[in-house]
């Protein structure tokens, strides 16, 4: 039974539903906890972890980056990791900016195949602080009549927006192992989002010697092959002595999928929060030894 979703999105990146919302839905459908994996964002955090604790709600703190592995694009989750650190929000700041001057290039493109959209138009929908996704650029074809369905929103996606279309722009600007340190200087534990749908499956043991903590193993876009790769990411971090995690990757209105979709159980669930604890007082160990 799942008791933990761990992968939402809420409106401070590019999911459509407010964070308090999602609180007060996932409390009726007997979540325990839950994380806000806003891309490159812990606003929502922020916003609602009063609330939460009034839900008698576990919210975990949490966020997903776009990272890069030898010309790969690859999401890298991080989960647990204190929301104040200074190095994080620093970092994050800056990928935003970098992403929003790609995202605006990929705009840009889009004008050349005739398509009446502007950065202007696109620049209205970016949460404060935050960075311009491809449910947003979807959102502006949308309401211009480009696209009218789940199947044209595909199409269009594979066509233009995803890794090899005709205006994706590879951001490279936040290395993996980068991105792994960053989340570990900030106390927090690092998870290798949804991949089974990373694009070069051979390189995926190669991608864990760079100090990752877990794989996503539960996870919901997979199509038919679903249970078979839940069954090979399984196993995989068993055999690497890996975290197992998931989440439904709920966007709101998007996307079809539920809260608790996918997720984890409560013992996967308490297994994470002591591997955290035991990463957490092993640097505050490590901290004090050098002060003495």
């Amino acid at each position: 039974m799942v008791c933990a979703d761990l992968h939402i999105h809420t409106n401070a990146s590019d999911g459509s539903m407010d964070p308090a919302a999602i609180l007060e839905q996932a409390k009726q459908m007997g979540l325990k906890a839950l994380s806000f994996t806003d891309h490159e964002s812990i606003a929502a955090y922020h916003q609602v972890k009063d609330y939460a604790h009034k839900l008698d709600l576990h919210l975990l703190p949490g966020i997903e980056m776009v990272a890069s592995y030898k010309g790969q694009e690859i999401h890298l989750l991080g989960y647990n990791f204190n929301p104040y650190s200074k190095i994080l929000t620093d970092k994050l700041h800056k990928i935003c900016q970098e992403r929003n001057a790609v995202a605006r290039e990929s705009i840009r493109l889009l004008q050349k195949f005739n398509f009446n959209i502007s950065w202007e138009q696109a620049e209205n929908l970016i949460p404060p602080g935050g960075v311009l996704g491809k449910n947003h650029i979807l959102q502006l074809m949308r309401q211009a009549g480009y696209i009218q369905n789940r199947q044209e929103t595909i199409a269009f996606l594979r066509q233009y927006l995803n890794a090899g279309g005709l205006v994706y722009i590879p951001y490279e600007g936040n290395p993996l192992a980068e991105a792994v340190t960053l989340i570990h200087a900030a106390n927090g534990i690092a998870v290798l989002a949804h991949p089974g749908l990373i694009k070069d499956q051979n390189l995926i043991e190669a991608m864990l010697a760079e100090g990752i903590d877990g794989l996503e193993v539960f996870y919901y876009y997979l199509g038919d092959k679903r249970r078979d790769y839940i069954r090979y990411f399984y196993r995989l971090a068993k055999k690497n002595k890996l975290l197992i995690t998931g989440g439904s990757d709920f966007h709101g209105i998007y996307p079809p999928v539920r809260i608790g979709a996918m997720g984890l159980s409560s013992s996967y669930m308490d297994k994470l929060i002591k591997y955290s604890n035991r990463r957490q007082q092993l640097s505050h160990f490590k901290e004090v030894s050098s002060l003495t």
